[in-house]
């Protein structure tokens, strides 16, 4: 981040009125970032979840483009111009509205595909390299759904062999752990 202005933000938060140049010079918003994030996370908890991943994988690809969009994702919800971003349309965009306004959705809860996993599995994607596939693989056969018990997993050896969970992997996740 080379540049901060702060415009002084609205009633949705802080940040939505500052910004930061790139490494590109690109403008970015704090708060298309922050949007991004939890889109970002709806995606890889639909995975977790058993949803179809040619569906979930949707929202990563939108997060990204909300990221790097060049108006304030607040400005084009309050002008309901949701619609205009690439991939945002139909139900998508309800999402999206809901993410802008409060901060969540309630996709979090749909259980369309079965039983929910618990939010805390999210902690798992947050570690470096380790994507939503195996967080739903370490999840589904081996019962981990948060950095603690992928930790407990790790100290009882239950994490030797498992597959996608490597050397270069166990040493992450130890590392995680101390």
């Amino acid at each position: 981040m080379t540049s901060k202005v702060n415009s002084g933000g609205d009633s949705r938060g802080q940040s939505s009125g500052q910004f930061y140049v790139d490494e590109k010079g690109r403008k970015r918003w704090f708060r298309n970032d922050e949007v991004a994030a939890v889109v970002k996370q709806l995606g890889e908890y639909l995975i977790i979840g058993g949803y179809p991943e040619d569906h979930a994988k949707r929202y990563g690809q939108l997060a990204n483009t909300i990221s790097r969009m060049p108006e304030l994702i607040d400005t084009l919800e309050q002008n309901s111009q949701l619609n205009t971003i690439a991939g945002v349309g139909g139900t998508i965009t309800g999402y999206i509205e809901e993410i802008v306004r409060t901060g969540t959705t309630a996709k979090f809860k749909d259980n369309q595909y079965g039983e929910l996993p618990p939010l805390s599995v999210l902690e798992l994607t947050a570690i470096n390299n380790l994507g939503a596939k195996t967080a739903r693989m370490l999840y589904q056969d081996h019962g981990i759904d948060s950095v603690q018990s992928l930790c407990a997993a790790l100290n009882e050896g239950r994490l030797s062999g498992v597959k996608g969970i490597g050397p270069k992997m166990l040493n992450t996740i130890s590392s995680l752990c101390q």
